[in-house]
């Protein structure tokens, strides 16, 4: 009977990883995930319940003066944390006195000037090929293609200026 073991904490909850988990098949190096500790990577595995123990008596050995010295770390930094979350709160108060600072919610995004150029676009082009041929119901197919050629100006648009903004230097 062969048993699979998370390395980082000795759970036996340990498989193959989910998309969810940050797995993507083909692309990752690792294939396997712990549910308790989020360990990923190859697991354990044991032949007998007799070395799994060993494994687990060995860790919590090592755990225990891990444990104690983060203890100490933890009461020694509580007067360092007190110390600090006065001044962080006479920071905001003093912030919070001053009246030029402005806060200001993030803008939503709106499409209107992409709207207005993308008809645009779509008239200049109609008129260009509606000059070159008549057509019997020159009509339905102008105003057919209008609307498909206003959601395709649109689109366009918005494709490049995302691209435009992710490939344009960040000012600093």
């Amino acid at each position: 009977m062969e048993i699979t073991a998370c390395p980082n904490c000795g759970s036996k909850n340990i498989g193959i990883g989910t998309l969810g988990d940050g797995i993507i098949f083909g692309l990752s190096s690792w294939k396997e995930v712990c549910r308790d500790c989020g360990y990923q990577g190859a697991s354990l595995v044991f032949e007998s319940e007799d070395a799994y123990q060993r494994f687990l008596d060995a860790l919590c050995n090592k755990k225990k003066p891990q444990q104690l010295k983060e203890t100490d770390e933890i009461k020694d930094n509580k007067s360092f944390d007190v110390e600090k979350q006065t001044k962080e709160q006479e920071e905001i108060a003093e912030m919070g006195n001053q009246e030029d600072t402005i806060l200001t919610s993030p803008a939503k995004k709106r499409y209107l000037l992409e709207i207005i150029v993308a008809i645009v676009l779509s008239i200049v082009f109609f008129f260009l090929i509606s000059t070159g041929s008549f057509f019997p119901s020159l009509l339905e197919y102008l105003l057919g293609g209008f609307v498909g050629l206003v959601i395709f100006f649109f689109l366009l648009i918005v494709l490049l200026e995302t691209l435009y903004k992710t490939l344009r230097p960040k000012k600093k």
